[in-house]
């Protein structure tokens, strides 16, 4: 049976195995959203019939709504509307209406914590599109349900706008509130966080005027006064007595939940050396604890230092890996894998923090060189590593971690050792009835003494005790694990040996997910095995129960992952079962199935939605086209390319873009129409990272092998291509064969409409961009996006309030779609607007923003951009010489991008007023100064100088930017 969702959180609409299929307006819109309101439930014919019809009654009523029904049903379906004695009813699941899935996220909200909460609320926010029932919410049939819905959709935006101001975001909870209340001006409750938000983000006049304007509103239009709970806020505002805002969290990535036990001087240890030095590395034997010590360590220091945390866990990480690894992690995007190192370090030289890299062992050679630049040139850096062994840099502080203490062995019942209690305690986790009795002592003790004190040995056995009994565990550990390296092989071995057989062969093949994967995702995969059942749900519980599996909600389900050296273990079994082949191409089969899937909903669902399927699914793809190109199966990964690929805007990271390439690039030797569309997505990253002849080459080698059915990848690519290269008339003949493409009209229209707007061609840029937005009603939100984006540079050569009020709206979609090129490309025109022809407080605190956002990513040329815009705003608060010392830099610095058209001559003018405002000699002196400061030094000094300027506070329209 066809899927039928009904939309009614704005225009009520329908889609039908996620095709839009349109209603017409009149008499079947009108029973349709009668029906929705009651969905699952009977409604009486004459009801129907008045919601139809009104007053205004057919001649033969029950027979005229007859003919509606039957009408009504084949656009939905005829499953879809039954009839019974009591009437007729729309039978769809809950989540077969926009509504639904609207109640069922805020319910879920509910039960989460905080994080989890605003993320369900977010989702939740998403779903709308308008008013609720849109042209219909004035019907008397649905007035009281759209009153509900928008009563929820209010609570929801305050609940949200709450969570942002506890979470320290006070930029995003002014924006909800603001908007809120310009439709709602009496929810006090949205004043109160408002007024919070805007005392938090610095802005106590800002604050204090609010509470002003809505007593003012309040008397004047109600005759009412503030209720208490203002009026203390405002008491609290005048006084500066408003209590902070909590401190932002440090990342959580170790379950720490379980008290820590044995490790309370190890700790205090481990805190003090970091305190006190550059570099400090904990090391010891696997399973010794020393991830778990270190994430213990972390809140504190982060109490203590004042300092962000950034953490990159290395485990999975292999040679060659490491400088992407913490790059990502610190959540920069280089623009290739050897760019990696340098973008961290520019990164922590211009903002400082403490690094946690943790598993360093198998990569300690590069951690090493990694970590010598950084505690060489970034001063304000502190770095807190885990590994085996040392690192062998210079100065670092080793804090070596050794096994729990176990009783002696010629000591029996020699007291509570720190292995026993940590083993007592675990299995009271599990069997709260379980002690330490005179009877099993010696039992307790001996396993601890064969275990040789391993925390995770001991955790592995706590849950085995638990249900076995610790006689039957003792009997099976045998002593061959104090022979071993570690010892903790055989540890899991033992624990492996004692699952069933099916157990066995789920955990190995967990072992070829990438990272933390869902119990959908298992059974997704298992699916795809031959011979396997279908439901694994019993047995992977079974593996959590044995603590070989860890598991975690976060707020939004259940998330599973296998500890490293479990990993590394159930990986060696899947190994020598000879089924590692099968697995890994059942692996790749579920991954190419969830990149059709992303790509196939990409043109019409929410594009929030679809960046958080992309950005989850993005370590599974990495996984499976690094397998599929290994085992030549260059028609997987090009499927999987090829699918990535149609959701424009969407940014993979480098280690995905790269192997899109090597696809490319053997593609290309050994053409075949299945891998065209893998080629084509190759070389526009390739074009991406700035390789246009190489892009060009395999574009054209795409086409070729396409047979005529030209991907879109190609095309674009050579359209991209040509407007970077400057070769205006080939980038207008590729974006215009784009225009025929399925899918493309809007954005091959918006980049038609720019090139002619940059070239001065403003009839061709309005018609090009009336295309855009007309097909942008009804593509993805991140193509919608770029078409604002474009609406508003077009807009700014005639009305720049009105143009940069699109920029600005333009930038809010992409952030919230994940399109983060159009966000950044937007803001940089925005910021360009405000230093022109708009406020130049606001431009000023926009610049600052954007310099700290854009130096996060290492995104060098825009910043270069940004920087030279700076120094116009510098030069109008009459700060001559900070801007003279931008711009020469600009002239000699990396990566800068060559001025073009109008602002050859802008800057050329700016230079030349400088240069008369300070003399000759100045200027060659600040010069000099500039010429010897790094890139990053620059953007710091830029900086600290618009600080000075202006009050430090993120724009409206600019999110919060977090590395922690």
């Amino acid at each position: 049976m066809a899927k039928v969702h009904i939309g009614v959180l704005g225009p009520l609409g329908v889609r039908v195995d996620g095709r839009p299929v349109p209603v017409p307006p009149g008499r079947r819109r009108r029973v349709l959203a009668c029906l929705t309101t009651h969905r699952g439930h009977p409604v009486p014919v004459d009801s129907l019939i008045e919601a139809a019809w009104g007053e205004d009654l057919p001649h033969d009523p029950h027979g005229a709504l007859h003919t509606v029904i039957s009408r009504l049903r084949a656009v939905v379906g005829e499953a879809i509307v039954s009839a019974g004695p009591a009437g007729y009813a729309l039978d769809v699941p809950a989540d077969g209406v926009d509504a639904g899935e609207f109640e069922e996220r805020l319910a879920r909200a509910d039960r989460a914590g905080p994080k989890g909460a605003a993320h369900l609320l977010e989702e939740a926010l998403a779903l709308w599109r308008g008013p609720a029932y849109a042209e219909l919410g004035d019907a008397p049939f649905v007035m009281v349900e759209a009153m509900r819905l928008e009563g929820l959709r209010a609570d929801a935006t305050e609940r949200l706008a709450a969570l942002a101001v506890d979470a320290g975001d006070p930029v995003t909870a002014v924006g909800l509130t603001e908007a809120l209340l310009a439709e709602e001006p009496f929810r006090e409750r949205a004043v109160e966080i408002l007024v919070t938000a805007l005392y938090r983000d610095g802005r106590a006049a800002d604050a204090l005027a609010e509470c002003r304007r809505h007593r003012t509103r309040l008397v004047r239009e109600l005759g009412l006064d503030p209720g208490p709970a203002l009026v203390r806020l405002e008491q609290q505002v005048l006084g500066h007595d408003l209590p902070e805002a909590p401190r932002s969290r440090p990342p959580v990535w170790l379950d720490t939940s379980a008290a820590l036990i044995g490790r309370e001087d190890e700790l205090a240890d481990l805190v003090a050396a970091v305190m006190r030095n550059r570099l400090t590395v904990v090391t010891g034997p696997g399973g010794v604890g020393k991830s778990r010590l270190a994430a213990e360590a972390v809140p504190l220091l982060h109490d203590r230092l004042a300092l962000p945390v950034c953490v990159a866990e290395l485990a999975s990480i292999t040679s060659g890996g490491v400088a992407l690894a913490v790059a990502t992690s610190l959540g920069l995007r280089p623009a290739h894998g050897s760019a990696a190192a340098d973008a961290v370090v520019e990164r922590l030289e211009t903002r400082g923090g403490l690094l946690v890299i943790d598993n360093c062992e198998h990569v300690v050679d590069e951690v090493a060189v990694l970590v010598r630049r950084l505690v060489t040139r970034c001063r304000d850096v502190r770095v807190l590593a885990t590994s085996r062994r040392r690192l062998g840099v210079d100065h670092e502080q080793v804090v070596p971690l050794a096994p729990l203490t176990v009783p002696a062995v010629d000591e029996p019942g020699s007291g509570l050792t720190a292995s026993v209690r940590l083993l007592t305690h675990r299995v009271r986790r599990l069997a709260p009835t379980f002690a330490l009795t005179p009877d099993n002592a010696p039992a307790v003790e001996e396993l601890c003494r064969r275990l040789d004190g391993l925390p995770l040995a001991l955790e592995l056995a706590a849950s085995r005790v638990a249900t076995r009994g610790i006689d039957e565990v003792l009997a099976s550990v045998d002593g061959a694990a104090r022979d071993r390296v570690d010892g903790l092989e055989d540890v899991v071995d033992w624990s492996y040996r004692l699952l069933t057989r099916d157990q066995q062969a789920l955990l190995s093949r967990l072992s070829v997910f990438a990272g933390v994967f869902t119990i959908t995702e298992v059974r997704g995969l298992v699916a795809r095995l031959p011979g396997e059942r279908g439901d694994v749900g019993e047995d992977l519980a079974e593996l959590v129960e044995s603590s070989l599996v860890s598991c975690h909600d976060d707020g939004t389900g259940m998330r599973y992952r296998l500890l490293m050296i479990v990993r590394a273990f159930a990986a060696g079994r899947l190994r020598d079962s000879g089924r590692i082949d099968a697995t890994r191409e059942a692996h790749a089969s579920w991954v190419a199935d969830v990149a059709s899937g992303i790509a196939r909903d990409w043109l019409h669902a929410d594009g929030a939605v679809i960046d958080e399927r992309l950005r989850a699914a993005a370590p599974e793809m990495v996984t499976a086209v690094r397998w599929s190109l290994g085992a030549g199966r260059l028609d997987r990964a090009a499927s999987i390319a090829t699918d990535v690929s149609a959701c424009l805007h969407w940014t993979p990271g480098v280690e995905l873009s790269t192997l899109f390439i090597e696809l490319a690039e053997r593609g290309a030797a050994a053409p075949h129409p299945q891998l065209a569309g893998g080629v084509g997505a190759g070389a526009f990253h390739l074009g991406e990272r700035g390789d246009l002849p190489g892009a060009r080459r395999l574009a054209r080698a795409a086409l070729r092998m396409a047979e005529g059915d030209d991907p879109v990848s190609a095309v674009l690519a050579l359209a991209v291509g040509a407007m970077y290269a400057g070769d205006r008339e080939d980038s207008l003949r590729w974006f215009t064969r784009l225009v025929a493409m399925p899918g493309m009209l809007a954005e091959a229209s918006a980049s038609l409409a720019l090139s002619a707007c940059y070239h001065g061609d403003m009839v061709a840029a309005r018609d090009h961009l009336a295309v855009a937005l007309a097909a942008g009603a009804c593509v993805a939100d991140a193509s919608s996006a770029f078409a604002h984006f474009a609406a508003g540079e077009i807009a700014l050569t005639e009305d720049p309030d009105r143009g940069s009020a699109l920029l600005r709206q333009a930038a809010r979609e992409a952030d919230r779609v994940g399109a983060e090129q159009v966000g950044r490309v937007a803001r940089v025109a925005l910021l360009s607007a405000t230093t022109r022809h708009g406020d130049l407080e606001e431009a000023t605190r926009l610049a600052s923003w954007l310099l700290a956002d854009l130096a996060a990513k290492g995104v060098w040329p825009q910043l270069w951009t940004t920087l030279r815009l700076s120094a116009e705003l510098l030069a109008s608060h009459g700060r001559a010489a900070e801007a003279v010392f931008v711009l020469e830099a600009a002239e000699v610095g990396e990566s800068v991008p060559p001025l073009v058209g109008e602002d050859v001559d802008r800057y050329a003018a700016l230079a030349g007023e400088l240069g008369s405002r300070l003399g000759a000699p100045a200027v060659a002196g600040i010069r000099q100064l500039a010429s010897a400061t790094s890139r990053t030094q620059v953007v710091r000094r830029t900086e600290a100088v618009l600080r000075e300027v202006v009050a430090p506070r993120s724009p409206s329209d600019a999110p919060p930017t977090m590395w922690e």
